[in-house]
């Protein structure tokens, strides 16, 4: 299914119109090579989190795999991407009314996020007989807004759909718990019985923001705030030795017309468990997303 992540720039956005620029002057990471890129390669081969430390955690019930031999990303198809991925999301002025976020009326200029193709590491668990695969990437958010002259504002909120993870050979979604304003971090296990054989497997998600070039500039005698935010997560999923089919999927279709209501309202964290996308009572449609083979990346 469709899930949407929540998050809150908590910025005084009338602070900045009698000045030229609010920028801090950090350049965008991108996925070029860099001396920070070939830097984090020869990290040692050990977690960049501590996976003892998340804000939420969810056990899901024991989960019986069934496999009819013939992969699910081959019988439906399935085209991987190769490049970066463009998606949609919707964003919010807002002010904070006692405890509540309320709308403020303005125009969103821009709709379209960018999704960098992520790193992969893979090395050895401190269990016998697993490994951790390290999925990082970016997700780059260039917010234009505008602002109703004299206003102040408390911020902006904004809703965006969250990547999902699902299994090359049956098709089922990772169970996952989705973020919120207040969630930037969780971690999901439990065991997975294939062929009588039971595994405990656990999947983590960490994210950061940061924002860069800040400033509020004048169009035609109207208020613009532009602020370019970058999500940064990681992903850890502990399998057993020589699994191969974690698939990334990304929602690429054009929603952003979401009403503030709905979004805020939906501003909570909510576990999923495993079903294989697109089942029946799922509004999954596969032209609707773009899918990255992990196993290909590293």
């Amino acid at each position: 299914m469709k899930r949407y992540i929540a998050l809150i720039l908590a910025a005084a956005v009338a602070g900045c119109w009698t000045i030229t620029s609010c920028s801090n002057d950090r350049s965008i990471e991108t996925t070029e090579e860099t001396e920070e890129t070939t830097r984090r390669i020869r990290e040692p081969l050990e977690p960049q989190h501590d996976l003892s430390n998340v804000d939420t955690t969810m056990e899901f019930d024991d989960f019986y795999v069934e496999y009819e031999g013939d992969p699910w990303v081959l019988r439906n198809n399935i085209p991987f991407t190769t490049g970066n991925v463009n998606t949609y999301y919707s964003q919010y002025l807002v002010n904070n009314v006692n405890g509540r976020y309320a709308e403020i009326e303005s125009e969103q200029l821009n709709n379209v996020a960018t999704i960098y193709m992520p790193r992969v590491r893979h090395y050895p668990a401190d269990r016998d007989g697993y490994t951790i695969y390290e999925i990082s990437y970016q997700e780059v958010f260039p917010h234009r807004i505008t602002i109703p002259n004299q206003y102040f504002s408390d911020g902006t909120f904004w809703s965006y759909h969250e990547v999902g993870f699902l299994d090359y050979y049956t098709g089922n979604e990772y169970p996952t718990i989705s973020m919120s304003a207040d969630i930037d971090s969780y971690k999901v296990y439990g065991n997975v019985i294939y062929n009588g054989q039971t595994y405990e497997v656990e999947y983590y998600e960490f994210r950061e923001d940061e924002h860069q070039d800040s400033n509020v500039v004048e169009e035609d005698g109207t208020y613009i705030w532009e602020d370019t935010v970058i999500i940064n997560s990681t992903v850890y999923f502990i399998v057993p030795n020589g699994y191969d089919g974690i698939v990334m999927y990304i929602y690429i279709a054009d929603d952003s017309d979401q009403p503030f209501e709905e979004a805020i309202g939906g501003n909570e964290p909510e576990f999923s468990d495993a079903t294989v996308f697109g089942s029946p009572g799922n509004d999954e449609d596969l032209e609707d997303y773009a899918f990255i083979s992990i196993a290909e990346l590293g």
